[in-house]
């Protein structure tokens, strides 16, 4: 006889600690800082950082999370990463025909 697990608001199972979801964040990234590239030993020596700061979309979900040194995880702090703000500007730019009045 199987139990489900729970998943919290984290979107990870409750079983699951900082440790896992790091080790599942390395499998699919890379076991390296999300931004400047700078790899890591262990997984674990990374945090976890909200791509998408939680200050502007409450989620906590294991696709908004990313592996970050500290010193890039610092200097990101409650901002939209760049590349994201370059995408969101793209997307938002009128074509030139639109121009015209």
């Amino acid at each position: 006889m199987s139990k489900k697990r729970k998943r919290w608001r984290s979107g990870h199972t409750r079983g699951e600690s900082g440790r896992e979801l790091r080790r599942r964040l390395a499998a699919r990234d890379g076991s390296r800082c999300f931004y400047c590239w700078i790899p890591f030993d262990d997984p674990a020596d990374g945090t976890l950082d909200h791509y998408v700061p939680l200050c502007m979309w409450r989620t906590s979900k294991p696709w908004n999370f990313v592996l970050a040194c500290q010193p890039c995880n610092n200097a990101k702090a409650d901002r939209l990463p760049w590349p994201l703000v370059w995408l969101l500007l793209a997307g938002a730019r009128p074509e030139a025909g639109q121009l015209a009045a």
